[in-house]
């Protein structure tokens, strides 16, 4: 479960900004909270901002930490660090970014997070609280100085091959050593859809698909969302898994029953290819759904909604925030141009979020609806299209 992410000096973001998902003091709609010992933790929270106001890049800069975490094992001696510092500034290009996730993973909370130049890892840390109390596994600063408190003499063996361009996270996660491979577990845990990643293949598993009751299950999900598709199938022809890592749509039939004028019943089958580009984006999107759900894990997605219809969009929300289908409290954080979550019927205060780019440094600002003063009879969607949240574009005069 994700409690929090930070990040500072990447893309569009200068200054540190924080994205929560710990609950405030909001006592609507309790079923969309994971419920905690001491704290409550949200569900969902979804992110609005006009185009170019950088909400894309709080989850582009999330990506990057995840996926800096699960390869720079592999990243041969003396290559560089392919961030991507703030630009408008003649400092920040040669000052670090830096990232830090605040998480559970078993019960146990840890704090994770590190600064990297173009060159280097300057700062890396991680602490956990298995009694409740903080305690070190690993500080690192100035790239090459550590400092350990537990496993001295394996964790002193596993930094000496941790060069300056590496993680010793994901150094020491390659190593099999013990104590941080919930952590490697977690970040490889969660499923992230943006420009960066593979998107033309998230979701569709080659082994799943050929599985007869996870094509019910998708199936039943494609008939929820009316798309008068009855059933799945794949195709005959072979080899099938070859074809599927293709193109996973090739091989996949919809089967769509239908009446004639006298009322007779018929069934056809369109190949997915054939299908509209809001029936296959459905058909991905919810495949990575059910596997969050089903694990319990988080999933982040840019643009959620693109080609889907607002009314799909916010059934996709609010199975992460019901407590019948969600049970094992997966997360989902995604941007969105659709003012129709903007609804404390729907949402939560502290779910919806802002960004907005300051005229003056081009910085992106993020911001929760809850800092502001709204009642709970508040039309959302109206103050936020007029302004009153900013996060809105300027739009001048003229063509």
């Amino acid at each position: 479960m994700l409690i929090q992410f930070s990040v500072e000096n990447f893309l569009s973001i200068k200054e540190k900004i924080i994205l929560s998902m710990l609950a405030s003091k909001d006592m609507e709609h309790p079923e969309h909270l994971i419920l905690g010992t001491n704290k409550n933790y949200l569900k969902s929270a979804v992110i609005y901002g006009a185009n170019a106001s950088g909400k894309s890049n709080v989850l582009n800069a999330f990506w990057f930490m995840v996926n800096y975490v699960l390869t720079s094992h592999n990243q041969q001696l003396h290559k560089s660090i392919e961030r991507s510092p703030f630009k408008f500034d003649k400092e920040t290009p040669s000052l670090p970014s830096s990232f830090e996730v605040i998480f559970t993973a078993d019960g146990i909370r840890y704090a994770y997070g590190f600064s990297a130049t173009d060159k280097a890892i300057v700062e890396e840390y991680l602490y956990y609280y298995p009694n409740g109390r903080q305690a070190l596994i690993f500080e690192r600063n100035e790239t090459k100085h550590f400092r350990f408190t537990v496993d001295i003499d394996e964790q002193t063996q596993l930094k000496e091959r941790t060069s300056a361009n590496k993680l010793y996270l994901s150094v020491a996660s390659n190593w099999s050593y013990s104590k941080v491979i919930p952590v490697l577990e977690w970040f490889a845990s969660c499923q992230i859809i943006t420009k960066n990643s593979i998107a033309d293949a998230y979701g569709l598993d080659v082994e799943q698909l050929k599985d007869d009751d996870y094509r019910r299950v998708m199936a039943s999900m494609l008939r929820v969302a009316d798309f008068g598709i009855q059933s799945l199938q794949l195709r005959d022809s072979e080899p099938i898994a070859a074809a599927l890592h293709e193109n996973a749509f090739t091989n996949i039939e919809a089967v769509h029953t239908v009446q004639d004028i006298d009322g007779n019943s018929a069934s056809y089958t369109l190949n997915m290819s054939e299908e509209s580009d809001g029936t296959n984006s459905y058909f991905k999107l919810i495949s990575i759904v059910k596997k969050a759900l089903d694990q319990g894990t988080l999933l982040a997605a840019d643009e959620m909604d693109a080609h889907l219809h607002p009314l799909l969009t916010k059934h996709l929300v609010s199975l992460f925030n019901s407590e019948e289908f969600n049970p094992k409290g997966a997360q989902l954080i995604f941007t969105s141009h659709n003012t129709n979550l903007l609804d404390l019927d729907v949402l939560r205060r502290d779910q919806i979020w802002f960004t907005e780019k300051d005229a003056q440094t081009a910085a992106t600002d993020l911001f929760s609806l809850y800092d502001f003063s709204v009642r709970k009879d508040a039309k959302v969607e109206k103050g936020y299209l007029i302004g009153r949240y900013g996060a809105i574009p300027f739009i001048k005069g003229g063509i």
